[in-house]
């Protein structure tokens, strides 16, 4: 293990117990990714059934508003 990784599961170990949870599923969306393996979870899969309404319905964001959003610096 490198001592980055090393140092950073120290602090981990101080972190709120969500903010632990949230970094187990990042870094185990990592191994599995690694893996060539991915398994949606319910949120993803609900994100994937509302962007498929939007494609179906037609709902997209302007060219326009596109750059416009990242030329303001995403406000």
């Amino acid at each position: 293990m490198t001592q980055k990784l090393q140092e950073l599961i120290r602090k981990a170990e101080m972190w709120p117990r969500e903010v632990q949870d949230e970094a187990a599923d990042a870094l185990h969306a990592i191994e599995m990714a690694h893996r060539g393996l991915y398994k949606f979870t319910a949120e993803d899969k609900k994100a994937l059934k509302k962007s498929a309404e939007d494609v179906r319905l037609g709902r997209f964001v302007s060219n326009k508003k596109l750059r416009d959003f990242f030329k303001t610096g995403r406000a």
